[in-house]
């Protein structure tokens, strides 16, 4: 199924908030529409992790992609490249 919007959170170390931020796309009106690209920016925390939990929970909908720390602008062109959607969205690893 094509996807309406892809949705990149660029993440660096925020295990702290990543699961709030996630939980806010889990609705089930909307799961087959998008897609979150969960851009781990080479965190020394948990955050790719909790990332890999939704991946397994909602493989259609989320997917990590880790890399080497390239810092924000870096996150948001690889999410740009991977996007499958027809419209595309960032939406930072500490916001919901």
């Amino acid at each position: 199924m094509e996807k309406i919007l892809t949705v990149t959170v660029p993440s660096y170390n925020v295990e702290k908030f990543l699961e709030n931020t996630l939980d806010s796309f889990v609705d089930e009106r909307v799961l087959d529409d998008i897609e979150v690209l969960i851009v781990d920016d080479g965190s020394k925390d948990k955050t790719a992790e909790i990332g890999r939990k939704y991946e397994e929970k909602y493989p259609d909908t989320f997917r990590v992609i880790s890399k080497e720390n390239g810092g924000h602008g870096s996150t948001i062109n690889r999410g740009i490249g991977e996007a499958k959607g027809k419209y595309f969205k960032v939406v930072d690893g500490d916001d919901w």
